[in-house]
């Protein structure tokens, strides 16, 4: 990725402070020193204190502006002004991670989307993640992949990906059961502090729940600096989209965390992001899984296709099995015979 050119400001968003810009001859900003610091428990000055509590302000006026941000009066210049100042004002990560269990995942897929035609598919290449050429040759912006990255995204549920998805009548559909070849638990980063889904959403509730107490341990300036971080991000992560802009923060960290595979810690080597099912009103949670892990970690174990009688998206998701469809009114349901070595589905 190419250095951005750095902006401290934007518009109405509040100028990047002083202590998270780059200084000349220096590796890291003064925000990153001080964090370090507090992290290992070392003692910092009163000024110090002083000027990273200013920084907290920024994530609070930072959070307020951007809910007020029109992204679709963007024109490119804007758009290329705006990444650059969020690149600076997201120049520093904290981390979170958890390890998970993978028992069954769902990729759903409309198959004219992907092929063009509304027929059925004959090969698990379009049940995985795109390929970056068709990423690049779309060019938008989703909640955890730029324009240059490409991940395979899936829901906990069937209900669930028809609720995102929201297939048309008369479209043939298929689904891709996904899970881990083996029980070994996979690396994620898991999205923390949402005001709106910590209220209804258990993996955030969990999520939030253990960051605060592994911060009864630790230094509480450097949990209270955390936390006002992992709230702005967990908001960018659950607010509906209306313009692909929108998802240029939550996208940008997905291809920063995603990105690291060689981190000496295998704590901080993510398979996964896993984040509120927008479109499933922040009730179930969805993986966002490197292309990497999907093939070293996961398998392909069921494949169903149907088609769309009727829809029914609007009604309330009620949690039951997940492949129990009420969300839809189906017909013609077939499930795969095989999936040969070389990808070919056997109905």
């Amino acid at each position: 990725m190419s250095r951005p050119d750095w902006q401290l400001n934007f518009r109405d968003l509040p100028e990047i402070p002083l202590l998270k810009r780059w200084n000349s001859g220096m590796h890291i900003t003064q925000e990153q020193s001080i964090s370090y610091k507090l992290l290992h428990n070392q003692k910092i000055t009163e000024a110090e204190e002083i000027e990273f509590r200013k920084v907290f302000k920024f994530y609070e006026e930072l959070d307020f502006k951007l809910q007020k941000l029109d992204y679709s009066s963007f024109t490119a210049d804007d758009f290329e002004n705006f990444k650059n100042y969020i690149n600076y004002a997201f120049n520093y990560i904290p981390l979170l991670s958890n390890k998970l269990a993978v028992y069954h995942t769902y990729r759903l897929v409309v198959n004219e989307w992907v092929t063009k035609k509304n027929q059925r598919l004959n090969n698990i290449k379009y049940l995985k993640y795109p390929s970056l050429d068709i990423v690049k040759e779309i060019n938008k912006y989703n909640r955890a992949n730029t324009p240059l990255t490409n991940v395979l995204y899936s829901a906990e549920n069937i209900d669930s990906a028809l609720k995102e998805i929201k297939p048309p009548k008369d479209k043939i559909v298929t689904v891709g059961l996904w899970k881990t070849k083996t029980e070994k638990e996979i690396i994620s980063y898991p999205i923390s502090h949402s005001e709106r889904a910590i209220l209804i959403n258990e993996g955030v509730q969990k999520a939030t729940a253990a960051f605060e107490k592994y911060s009864e341990k630790n230094s509480q300036l450097f949990v209270e600096w955390s936390r006002h971080y992992f709230k702005l991000l967990g908001r960018e992560f659950t607010k509906p989209i209306s313009h692909h802009y929108e998802y240029f923060i939550s996208a940008l960290f997905s291809e920063r965390i995603l990105e690291v595979r060689n981190d000496p810690n295998p704590s901080f080597n993510y398979d996964c992001i896993i984040y509120p099912s927008v479109g499933n009103d922040l009730e179930t949670d969805n993986l966002a899984i490197h292309p990497d892990s999907v093939e070293k970690e996961f398998g392909l174990f069921q494949i169903i296709e149907f088609e769309i009688e009727e829809t029914y998206y609007e009604r309330k998701y009620v949690r039951n099995h997940p492949e129990l469809i009420t969300l839809a009114k189906i017909k013609n349901k077939h499930y795969a015979k095989k999936i040969l070595s070389n990808g070919d589905i056997v109905w």
